[in-house]
């Protein structure tokens, strides 16, 4: 899912399922995605539900490589689970065009020469570490890093590759959501970016402007230090439009967020730690769910009985300096800790 051009050697504990192909129309077709199911627990919820069990991801995904001079082809329907630090998995499975179950992505990439392509459709964002569906990423919920940036929206992208570094620029119809608000000010969206490989180090930079909402900048870098070890880093600079800004509100905010990932044949224990600052306390921004200053931490233990399948088990803390949770009565509350374990099988 947020298939990026670049994906910053991501699945190192999972890896891509070698998909199968069919032939139609003397076109290759490859099939591949997943199915995960999951246990997910939380408290702090606001309310007495406290866990759940769930068919977190069910994802299939159909594509064609574009050759030289021709168009290809990349989608997947299905439903995916969004879990987060901030709700521990205790959410609706979503698409993407659909509530529950439908188009999660898809575009058309169209390749005029070898080192030239242009993507048209519902397009998965190149900003960020993390990618949106949880079996693609080393841990099974998703950041409060990555919560604050964007995600999967319709739009064009346009890529230059020179060697093992790409630039790109596009233009989107990202209107964002903040806190499950679809209705921000912003019409549309457009990036650029250069992502690539250099001397052993994985990296890439982008420029993201809402229109009449917000911009951020996102450094992305990722080296794998030896075979067992690989080290990833995530920074995000965020600012209002001077639209946006709320009047006595800071108008700014960043995130940083490390990723560990240590690896033994069959098993890894990925760690990832956070922090974000969303402005002073009392005057937030909004941009990270208002929480002034926070840190997360989240441990993944995982095993893979064969090359196509994982279990993994997950512990998360998100401490906050305001009081954004609550307990089932309610009393405010500035911590969650939230517990999962999924079982994922790749095709």
């Amino acid at each position: 899912m947020k298939t990026k051009l670049f994906t910053l050697g991501l699945l190192t504990f999972a890896g891509a399922a070698t998909a199968g192909q069919i032939t139609v129309q003397n076109s290759e077709i490859t099939l591949n995605r997943a199915i995960t199911t999951g246990y997910f627990y939380s408290n702090n919820t606001g309310s007495s539900n406290r866990d759940d069990f769930k068919v977190s991801n069910f994802l299939l995904g159909i594509g064609s490589d574009a050759k030289d001079g021709g168009i290809g082809f990349s989608t997947a329907i299905g439903t995916v689970l969004i879990p987060t630090v901030y709700d521990g998995g205790l959410t609706a499975n979503k698409a993407i065009l659909s509530k529950s179950f439908g188009v999660i992505y898809g575009y058309l990439t169209y390749k005029p020469i070898s080192n030239m392509s242009l993507d048209t459709g519902l397009l998965p964002t190149n900003i960020g570490y993390e990618l949106a569906t949880s079996f693609t990423n080393p841990n099974i919920t998703y950041g409060s890093v990555w919560s604050a940036q964007p995600f999967i929206y319709p739009g064009a992208r346009f890529t230059y590759q020179i060697g093992d570094v790409k630039f790109y620029g596009e233009v989107s119809k990202d209107k964002g959501i903040v806190d499950g608000n679809h209705s921000l000010p912003t019409t549309g969206a457009y990036a650029i970016g250069s992502l690539g490989s250099f001397m052993g180090l994985d990296y890439a930079v982008s420029y993201y402007d809402y229109t009449a909402y917000k911009n951020l900048v996102d450094i992305v870098l990722s080296k794998e230090l030896n075979p067992n070890l690989r080290l990833g880093l995530n920074f995000d600079y965020q600012w209002l439009d001077k639209s946006a800004k709320v009047s006595g509100k800071d108008d700014k905010g960043y995130g940083l967020a490390l990723y560990i990932i240590p690896q033994f044949d069959n098993f890894s224990l990925p760690v990832r730690v956070e922090y974000i600052n969303d402005g002073s306390k009392g005057r937030e921004s909004g941009i990270y769910s208002s929480v002034s200053k926070a840190y997360t931490t989240t441990i993944t233990p995982t095993y893979r009985p064969t090359k196509y399948t994982y279990i993994r088990g997950e512990l998360s803390y998100f401490k906050a300096d305001n009081l954004i949770f609550s307990d089932k009565n309610p009393n405010p509350k500035d911590s969650k800790t939230s517990a999962a374990v999924e079982l994922g099988f790749l095709f």
